[in-house]
């Protein structure tokens, strides 16, 4: 009898980890570049983001394009969309070119700018919406303006003379399930700085004079890992393009294959699996990188035909969905 038992044991423990090798995070472990839908063709892509049901809110020049999969709307505004958020209450906040920032309520749209919400310029390159409700947006320039934050009832508005901010300028802000914000400095080369907000706690995750020479946009894990793209498009000297992953409080340098670049743009985006997805060049056109927490997986050359990735977002599914500068959306489902 206790022979049985323990074969009975047995083999329920290797069931659960052939199991756990197929599965990660409830999601399939194996990575697929095949693209299995295609959305948008012959648009460019700024921006996607998802509401709690899955669907997809997209900016491509002027137009605010909605997707469920079966029914598909278009908004235009006055303005080209910059960037887009989905609040919790399913209303969608959007940067814009000169307009400001504009709130979508699926009835109207409500505008905020310089001349009725004192905005330091109009031109609003990034946004997001934490849990809590609260907005919070890049409205600002080299040595003007900073981080915006709406609650609703008032705007704030951060800067290095009132706040922990070693520079004006925000070049991606990211804000995780338990409502931490996350936010990279830009403005002169060499001062990139990452930090972490929580309750008007601050914390600068490395050098406080600066971190890293620039970067163009980081990615929360679910994990709570951290993947940035050191980027070196603006030096006078040769240098590639890094990863970087930030975990248990240091940065690790992520090692590269032979020959393997990281395309200079530095789009990357972590997947529900903690993967973490970038872009590059190679002999025929765009190729997709992944690395999976221990080595990377390479796409194809000319994944995504002959565009460069502008936009990398995983939807609840974990689909990966690709937005390029002309051609649409690619989508691949993992």
């Amino acid at each position: 009898m206790n022979r049985l038992l323990c074969l009975f044991i047995l083999c329920a423990f290797l069931i659960v980890s052939c199991e756990d090798d197929d599965y990660l995070n409830k999601y399939p472990a194996e990575i697929s570049f095949d693209v299995t839908y295609r959305l948008l063709e012959g648009k460019p892509i700024r921006c996607i983001d998802f509401d709690e049901q899955g669907n997809a809110y997209i900016g491509s020049g002027k137009d605010l394009h909605y997707s469920n999969g079966s029914i598909q709307k278009t908004y235009t505004l006055d303005y080209d969309i910059l960037d887009l958020a989905v609040a919790p209450d399913q209303t969608v906040w959007i940067g814009t070119k000169d307009g400001g920032l504009c709130h979508f309520t699926h009835r109207d749209f409500e505008w905020y700018n310089s001349e009725n919400a004192g905005l330091p310029r109009d031109y609003v390159m990034n946004v997001e919406a934490s849990p809590d409700g609260k907005v919070w947006f890049a409205s600002c320039a080299h040595k003007l303006g900073g981080l915006g934050i709406y609650d609703g009832r008032k705007f704030t508005f951060l800067t290095p003379e009132n706040s922990p901010l070693n520079q004006n300028l925000i070049v991606d802000i990211e804000i995780d399930n338990e409502g931490y914000v996350y936010i990279a400095t830009g403005g002169k080369v060499g001062r990139t700085n990452i930090y972490r907000i929580k309750d008007n706690q601050w914390r600068c995750l490395g050098e406080e004079e600066g971190t890293f020479y620039w970067v163009m946009s980081f990615t929360i894990g679910p994990s709570g890992s951290i993947y940035l793209v050191e980027d070196f498009a603006l030096a006078s000297f040769l240098a590639e393009n890094r990863l970087f992953r930030y975990y248990n409080d240091e940065w690790e340098n992520i090692a590269l294959e032979e020959g393997q670049q990281i395309y200079f743009i530095g789009t990357v985006e972590a997947d529900k699996r903690d993967y973490c997805w970038v872009t590059t060049i190679g002999q025929n056109g765009p190729v997709l990188c992944v690395y999976d927490g221990h080595s990377w997986k390479i796409s194809p050359d000319g994944i995504i035909g002959g565009e460069f990735a502008t936009v990398i977002e995983s939807d609840h599914d974990n689909n990966i969905w690709i937005g390029t500068y002309n051609d649409g959306i690619y989508i691949l489902e993992q």
